[in-house]
């Protein structure tokens, strides 16, 4: 019985995904996980075997390469680390009938992999799929586009319309009752953000307001929403959270404000398959549709202030954490790294404390990296000799086979005595007998040392690789955004100067 191991692929479109309130995961994921896991389960062949999962959640089915979670099963599937793939029907695989047809009928068959949809009544190992599959997949696929234009369209309409669609209320707003569509004021978070826009038309900046909100223990927009019971994109790390330069800034900037509905901010490129922001031009806004906190001339006013200011400088990716609030790392002056909740919070906040050079901390990564990667080389280097000292002293795949060569030749000289009448019958049968078992005992033994070798070989070149990417990186003076992007998951710093790095990696 063939040793599987199982991925268990689920996907939810973006079109018809239902998450409510703080659903993790869309309840059609679960229904599909329940559906796969029973199918397993009922399998006397899959009984033992290794099962894991890999879920595309609100993705479309149409792109392939654009799922993350796709991409990576079958990038395992190519290391022959999965050898089987069930999904509840080819709709949750793909809905590209050509590009799906291209992995059913030559990748899979190809790698060896066995590719089950549960209620399309498929299983690569006992049927071809032919002509059913095939216009399944087609229908799947026309539907998929027919689904989307309408989704589209009906955006569109909502859009010219003022209707409000987004999942969460704005801060300063809540939905109505009667038409989740329409907003109406939620009277105690629209008083601060008229004292918001009214401290920025009075000429304050947007770290100083910030520190003015929280020095009065006023809750941040996400911290606000999580005590109200309403749904908002973090699951925990709310007591950390606080009001900041960039929060202010976003707030400032909303047009919602206004009683204007501002939407289609971004659309559907089809050549990436990935949603991208549009041109401020081509957005859809429809005035008057709630009531206002501010009068478009201030808000007006107060994006004029903005504009005066010195353009940002070019964009450098931070990869340092506060180790006490968990917050990722400021950059000031081009290299000194601070937490800014340190300073919008009062004075005995402990994220003050943390702050260093970035440099010296670059380098201090990039040591404990190299020492990590000398430590690599040796381990695989001892492991390629102890493989080639165990080769030496096993018979190899070549002996065994001059030893079967030579027991076929006994056999067949055995049946030329019989032939010359030199050997009786009792006895020819009784040699031959002998000679049959030595010859099904080596063929079994060339069988296993085949496959011995065959791994020790798979096993060095793993090694050998291994050992060729640790001398790549040894050289390096500084770390690559390949570097930190291969090994780094994060870094932390903590007040008295200490550093915790998570690898991506097993130390």
């Amino acid at each position: 019985m063939k040793n599987y191991t199982i991925c268990a692929y689920m996907r939810l479109s973006d079109e018809d995904r239902d998450i409510f309130g703080r659903k993790v995961e869309s309840g059609s994921i679960t229904s599909q996980r329940r559906l796969i896991m029973d199918f397993i389960n009922r399998q006397p062949e899959f009984k033992g075997c290794n099962v894991i999962e890999r879920c595309d959640d609100g993705l479309s089915g149409r792109f392939f390469d654009t799922r993350p979670q796709f991409t990576e099963m079958i990038e395992l599937t190519k290391k022959g680390k999965i050898n089987c793939i069930i999904v509840k029907d080819c709709s949750r695989f793909g809905r590209d009938y050509v590009e799906l047809g291209d992995y059913l009928e030559q990748l899979f068959p190809f790698l060896g992999v066995r590719f089950i949809a549960i209620n399309d009544h498929y299983d690569s190992d006992k049927c071809e799929g032919g002509l059913d599959i095939a216009f399944k997949n087609l229908v799947y696929d026309i539907y998929s586009r027919d689904l989307s234009k309408k989704v589209r369209e009906s955006k569109k309409q909502m859009a010219y319309q003022g209707k409000y669609s987004a999942g969460q209320t704005l801060y300063g707003y809540r939905k109505k009752k009667k038409d989740k569509h329409k907003l109406e004021l939620d009277p105690e978070a629209a008083a601060v953000v008229r004292e918001i826009f009214d401290m920025r038309l009075a000429g304050m900046g947007l770290t100083e307001i910030a520190r003015n909100l929280n020095d009065r223990d006023i809750k941040c927009q996400t911290v606000y929403k999580h005590e109200k019971g309403e749904a908002t994109n973090h699951g925990d790390g709310f007591e950390s959270m606080c009001w900041t330069s960039g929060s202010v800034y976003q707030l400032l900037c909303n047009e919602i404000y206004t009683g204007t509905v501002v939407s289609l901010k971004s659309g559907f490129d089809k050549v990436s398959g990935k949603l991208k922001r549009k041109p401020k031009d081509e957005w859809i806004r429809v005035e008057g549709m709630h009531e206002p906190i501010v009068t478009k001339e201030e808000f007006c006013q107060v994006q004029d202030t903005f504009s005066e200011q010195a353009p940002a400088a070019p964009f450098k990716k931070q990869h340092y954490r506060c180790g006490v609030c968990g917050r990722g790392l400021n950059r000031r002056n081009g290299e000194d790294l601070y937490c800014a909740r340190g300073y919008y919070l009062k004075e005995d906040c402990e994220c003050r404390s943390v702050k260093d050079k970035e440099p010296y901390l670059d380098e201090v990564v990039l040591r404990d990296l190299k020492s990590k990667m000398q430590r690599v080389m040796k381990r695989e280097e001892l492991k390629l000799k102890k493989n080639a000292d165990k080769a030496a002293g096993v018979d190899t795949v070549h002996s065994l086979k001059s030893a079967l060569e030579s027991t076929k030749k006994a056999k067949q000289i055995l049946f030329e005595k019989l032939a010359d009448r030199s050997i009786d019958r009792e006895t020819f049968k009784e040699k031959k007998q002998g000679y049959d078992a030595e010859i099904a005992e080596l063929e079994q033994k060339i069988s296993d040392a085949s496959m011995v070798e065959q791994l020790a070989k798979d096993s060095d070149d793993e090694a050998a690789e291994r050992i060729e990417t640790a001398k790549s990186f040894l050289d390096v003076t500084e770390m690559t955004e390949e570097m930190w992007e291969k090994f780094v998951k994060d870094v932390f710093l903590y007040p008295d100067d200490r550093m915790e790095i998570h690898w991506n990696f097993e130390d």
